[in-house]
């Protein structure tokens, strides 16, 4: 008997007011008051990115169909379930697209969905149901795994380890867990799937078990948002983020495709093959609904029992050149298996995410690809849309660097904020703050760098480590006064006077660095070492370092009067 129907069940966690409070919601009740919730509000960030995901998938879908009022599309063919039964006609294309900008428009003004999500969803309401059932949501049935062609010996995984709190194997206990051994499996029914949900995109190896007539020469999953390094936009509420996320046209018009998520195949069977095949997708629903593992709940599962499932490996979807993901930030190989080709990038745990900003807002070229998330923003300025408040968040997970496993170890969040400054005109403020960022990065990576070095190498220290300590400190005392001035920025400001009022205050942070330094030395600094026919000591590194400093940030004629 098929129990828990996501439709109606509580289990998606959302924060309800600026003072933190949440609570869990069902799926129709978070589309029915998306515009009374603050934001989603679960487990971990990496969580929420793949929820987002899901509940786009539900967007791309019924609006893909439907007009804001509820109003099928004159161009859209439809069965008795809301199902798209033919691909839009070519030469409809331009009129189709404008619809759909159309749509977007009155969504974003009427600031709340339309009835047409729920009666979408109610035509699916079989495919939701988390236990039990001919579709088990996100799972394969037990025929559908007997059946001859899916001949595979299925490994067991438990609670503990689809928990991405903990993360924890059989056979490795984490130190310094925040669960007591007897908890760490126990899960209720909205966890198990707020965590199925993330887990179909996070993964990792550690499992071994695959089909047995599983292609020689699939790659197989380790979940396909473990590879990203995530970008989404957010807004005021839970109903901006989902609009400002919803690229109902897509920046590259071969993926303005019918959309076909997972649950509206013709049978579980055809599911697992759809996913076993490594069918290349081109569809956003389909690609947000992916999965990595055939996985089995049992269906008597009580939550007083520890929880427990049964996985199988599939096929990885191709990453390279894969445009059709648009929440990513992109690299450019120029070695390896990948070389001439992009590969999604994963983000740093040791860098904040407006160090990345000209590889996440600045124009495409030949060796560098924005996430299509921006483009889309960016599309919709173009397009003179009114966008209220956005803010850009990045959002990984760090894995072991164990091929074997690639067991996920820490989770990467970060955001940054500014007005309605994105824009690609040429005298748009993208261009201007990308340069602000390199000019930081010149400035701690090169000229405080090298002065740290100098003193390392006259302390005769072996390690970079006091050099690089010295510069991550420099980039944290940067941090905060960057996104500040970043956040103050107004499109009509002077960019010649917000520029000069940054690098003013960027070299104060840095010759108080660099004063540290100075302020720290011994008797070794003052008498130095020989360097040639010259002597290095912290005089003569500082008043390198002063040279360079004002190479790259000459004082302004106010200062040199101080």
């Amino acid at each position: 008997m098929a129990e828990f129907n996501l439709l109606d069940e509580p289990w998606i966690n959302v924060m309800t007011d600026d003072k933190g409070t949440t609570k869990e919601v069902s799926l129709k009740e978070l589309f029915e008051h998306a515009h009374d919730y603050k934001s989603l509000a679960g487990e971990t960030p990496t969580q929420d990115f793949a929820i987002l995901r899901l509940l786009l998938a539900v967007l791309h879908t019924v609006f893909s169909r439907f007009d804001a009022n509820g109003e099928q599309y004159e161009w859209v063919e439809l069965d008795d379930n809301y199902k798209q039964t033919k691909s839009i006609n070519e030469d409809d294309g331009e009129e189709y697209q404008e619809a759909l900008l159309d749509t977007w428009r009155d969504l974003w003004e009427a600031q709340a969905f339309p009835e047409i999500i729920g009666a979408y969803l109610e035509k699916w309401r079989d495919r939701f149901y988390l236990f039990g059932g001919d579709y088990p949501f996100y799972q394969v049935t037990e025929d559908t795994l007997n059946l001859p062609v899916n001949k595979a010996k299925v490994n067991r995984i438990s609670g503990k380890t689809i928990k991405r709190t903990l993360s924890e194997s059989e056979n490795k206990t984490i130190l310094f867990s925040p669960e007591f051994d007897a908890l760490k499996s126990k899960l209720r029914k909205s966890e198990v799937s707020r965590w199925l949900v993330l887990y179909q995109g996070v993964t990792g190896t550690g499992d071994k078990v695959k089909f047995d007539n599983q292609h020689k020469d699939q790659k197989l999953s380790k979940g396909w948002l473990y590879d990203l390094g995530g970008v989404y936009v957010s807004g005021d509420d839970l109903f901006d983020t989902l609009l400002l996320n919803l690229a109902l046209i897509h920046p590259e018009e071969r993926y303005i495709q019918m959309q076909h998520p997972t649950w509206e195949e013709d049978s579980n069977e055809e599911m697992l093959h759809q996913f076993r095949e490594g069918k290349t997708l081109d569809n956003l629903a389909a690609l947000y609904t992916n999965w990595s593992r055939a996985i089995r709940i049992p269906d008597d599962f009580e939550e007083i029992n520890d929880f427990s499932v049964s996985i199988i490996k599939l096929p990885e979807i191709d990453h390279q050149n894969n445009f059709l993901e648009l929440m990513t930030e992109w690299r450019f190989n120029k070695t390896g298996d990948n070389k001439d080709t992009f590969t999604p990038k994963k983000h740093s745990l040791n860098e904040q995410f407006w160090r990345s900003f000209g590889i996440t807002f600045t124009p495409n070229n030949l060796s560098q690809r924005r996430p299509g998330i921006i483009e889309w923003i960016i599309y919709l300025k173009d397009k003179e849309v009114t966008l209220r408040h956005q803010k850009f968040n990045a959002v990984s997970m760090e894995d072991d660097g164990n091929a074997t496993s690639w067991n996920p170890v820490n989770e990467i969040f970060d955001n940054v904020s500014f007005g309605n400054i994105i824009s690609d005109a040429t005298d748009g403020w993208i261009n201007s703050i990308a340069g602000e960022v390199d000019k930081i990065k010149n400035v701690i990576d090169g000229v405080l760098w090298t002065f740290s070095n100098d003193i390392r190498v006259i302390r005769n220290l072996n390690s970079n480590e006091f050099a690089n300590r010295t510069k991550q400190e420099a980039y944290f005392q940067v941090d905060m006064p960057f996104r500040d001035w970043l956040s103050s920025i107004q499109p009509d400001d002077s960019k010649e006077e917000k520029i000069k009022e940054w690098r003013a205050i960027l070299r104060t942070i840095v010759k108080k660095e660099a004063q540290k330094l100075v302020d720290s030395a011994g008797n070794r600094d003052f008498i130095g070492i020989e360097d040639g026919a010259h002597v290095k000591n912290i005089f003569t590194a500082y008043n390198r370092f002063n040279w360079k400093l004002n190479e790259q940030l000459p004082k302004e004629e106010e200062e040199e009067r101080k």
